[in-house]
């Protein structure tokens, strides 16, 4: 199976050097229409004069910032799984980022002891301390890979990672600018944007390693199974809501 628009072909990396990583013109149109879709969606479904149901935590633009960083973080622990050394893991510590943006969009509803600790400050102290123990540890064990690492994300090769970090800078600055409803919707649209940035150059490094494995049929098909579950999921939930 192949991914459409050549996903894998538009992307030149190779398995153990992450300095050679290339995201090429195809890639970036790829990006720039997932990008266009995404962000034309929302700026005309949502209605400014009744953003309630839309901007509410279990509305539609959070339930698609949800699954974009559920299939990023997916398809970045199987990009891991398929490299090595630092390829490896620069991917599973995207993923791990992304397992903390989830947890940073996740609201869910005080009901009980246990959702009460994950709405509080608490939890998010716990969190952080888990996830710096846990970096420490691996960084002690893989501290040679740190300096190739560190190399590519400096270089230009790894601007779609810039850009998703640019889309949540501006999400961050709307969020902000407190008391408008525009400034809002802004704010989530950004944020949507950057998770989807994520989704799309973690299935471009995943489908572009499932070329060197001897099970690549079977990847890329799981590869564009997340891709459309996450796509097709979120959309209809979306319609949902919204209507």
């Amino acid at each position: 199976m192949q991914l459409p628009l050549g996903l894998g072909a538009s992307l030149s990396y190779k398995v153990r050097d992450m300095e050679q990583a290339k995201f090429t013109t195809g890639f970036a149109l790829l990006l720039l229409a997932a990008l266009v879709i995404n962000i034309g969606y929302f700026a005309f479904s949502i209605d400014p004069l009744d953003v309630s149901v839309s901007l509410d935590e279990s509305g539609a633009i959070e339930t698609f910032q949800l699954a974009y960083i559920a299939g990023a973080t997916a398809l970045f622990f199987i990009a891991g799984l398929l490299q090595h050394k630092a390829g490896r893991m620069f991917s599973i510590g995207m993923a791990v980022l992304c397992i903390v943006f989830f947890l940073r969009e996740l609201e869910v509803d005080r009901v009980g002891p246990i959702t009460t600790y994950m709405n509080s400050k608490v939890f998010r102290i716990h969190e952080a301390v888990i996830i710096i123990a846990v970096a420490c540890v691996y960084l002690a064990f893989r501290w040679r890979t740190v300096g190739e690492i560190a190399r590519f994300v400096f270089s230009k090769s790894a601007w779609p990672f810039y850009v998703a970090a640019i889309f949540l800078l501006i999400g961050a600055y709307c969020d902000s600018q407190h008391g408008t409803v525009s400034m809002q919707i802004k704010e989530e649209i950004a944020e949507s944007a950057s998770y989807l940035a994520l989704m799309v150059t973690a299935a471009g490094l995943c489908y572009q390693h499932s070329r060197h494995s001897e099970h690549k049929n079977g990847i890329n098909a799981l590869i564009i199974s997340i891709f459309m579950l996450v796509l097709v999921g979120a959309y209809a939930h979306g319609l949902y809501v919204l209507t």
